[in-house]
């Protein structure tokens, strides 16, 4: 006797099935727009996957260069700020070891961040706030920021905790500062002054040269200390604070601390209280 093959549904199936069953019990404008609902929900269900598919190719460092470049210029035709920054972004986290590679897959994503405007400056501010690799969303910045935008981004950037452990963080503070030098801050010199404390010296150094650059009244009395500090430790930065006096002819707010007048060897302290080489 003939046997009948028993066929199992697949689960797509099933649920056709139950689609198409609850269709019939619908009037026929019902049904028609249900139905136009579903496919417009399968289209942007599918956009979504392709976007996050494109998305992790970019940011994995160890996926094939083809696919992952392929996915960086899907991501850079995308007219959606919200859906092509993001991913974009992410590219800077990572380097390869190909160097010419590694610069025309940045470049490219830059650009594809770039033709988005100013429309792409909140993505980088939080960006920035977040990732230790900054070189490249810095350049970014600069290129679609105003002046008080980029001060505010640096700024907002910086890591006030205790990241001492973290070679990485400390890394940033400390090239965030740099940056900083070349902008007048305002009453974020109070703030700033809180990494003249820090444990890392390049980062102190790079706030004493950030500090010095800032044209306001209180800032020699906020450097005067190092120049009695002789400590190993801020042997540059006592240098630089020296420079300083000397070059902007700064007053001593307490020159008693040198009771001879002499605070290092060829300089000493004049009768205006200001810093002067021997022999002038």
């Amino acid at each position: 006797m003939l046997q009948v093959c028993q066929i199992q549904p697949t689960s797509l199936a099933k649920v056709g099935i139950l689609f198409y069953t609850a269709l019939l019990g619908q009037r026929q404008s019902v049904r028609t727009a249900i139905l136009f609902q579903a496919i417009k929900d399968f289209f942007v269900n599918r956009k979504q996957r392709k976007l996050e598919k494109n998305s992790a190719l970019v940011k994995n460092a160890k996926a094939i260069r083809e696919e992952r470049y392929a996915a960086i210029e899907f991501l850079c035709g995308l007219d959606s700020p919200e859906q092509a920054i993001p991913g974009l972004l992410h590219r800077f986290d990572f380097s390869l070891e190909h160097g010419i590679n590694d610069t025309k897959e940045k470049e490219m994503s830059m650009d594809g961040i770039l033709k988005h405007g100013s429309a792409a400056l909140p993505f980088v501010t939080e960006h920035l706030k977040k990732s230790d690799r900054i070189a490249w969303p810095l350049k970014i910045l600069y290129k679609i920021g105003t002046e008080d935008q980029i001060v505010a981004t640096l700024q907002n950037a910086l890591n006030f905790s205790d990241v001492s452990f973290d070679r990485s963080a400390v890394d940033k503070n400390y090239d965030i500062i740099c940056y900083l030098r070349e902008h007048q801050l305002g009453s974020y010199i109070d703030k700033l002054g809180h990494f003249l404390q820090d444990h890392d010296e390049r980062v102190r150094f790079a706030t004493v040269e950030a500090l010095i650059e800032q044209k306001d009244a209180s800032i020699p009395a906020r450097l005067e200390g190092f120049l009695a500090d002789d400590s190993a430790e801020n042997r540059r930065i006592r240098k630089s604070v020296l420079d300083a006096f000397l070059t902007h002819g700064w007053t001593l707010k307490n020159p008693q601390v040198f009771p001879n007048g002499q605070v290092i060897d060829g300089i000493s302290i004049n009768a205006s209280n200001k810093l002067e080489r021997a022999g002038r």
